[in-house]
């Protein structure tokens, strides 16, 4: 078993797997590295989004994706537009993570 290091200083970037549902049933799992925030920089960018597009948020949250598709704005559009629900799942999925929400259920 590998032992985790903790740190107080946590890296600037994580992986997180955003699953994607997918037309006629199942989802893919899509691996994609997001932005670390602070909890008071998160907030701020919280507020900060209510006034925002999906595609706009996942730019200032994603770095990159382990997709064959470059992580492109034309290519975060392409993903939103083909797969209406992925934008708001990506973005539940950076809040549960950086709140750690998904390991208290």
């Amino acid at each position: 078993m590998s032992k985790v290091l903790f740190k107080l200083d946590p890296n600037p970037t994580f992986d997180a797997i955003v699953p994607i549902p997918l037309h006629g049933g199942g989802s893919a799992n899509v691996k994609m590295k997001f932005k670390h925030r602070p909890k008071a920089e998160l907030q701020q960018f919280i507020e900060a989004t209510k006034e925002s597009l999906l595609d706009d948020l996942i730019i200032e949250m994603v770095v990159g994706w382990d997709l064959e598709d470059e992580f492109t704005p034309e290519n975060i559009k392409r993903l939103t537009e083909n797969y209406g629900g992925s934008g708001l799942l990506v973005y539940k999925t950076y809040i549960n993570e950086l709140t750690q929400a998904s390991r208290l259920n």
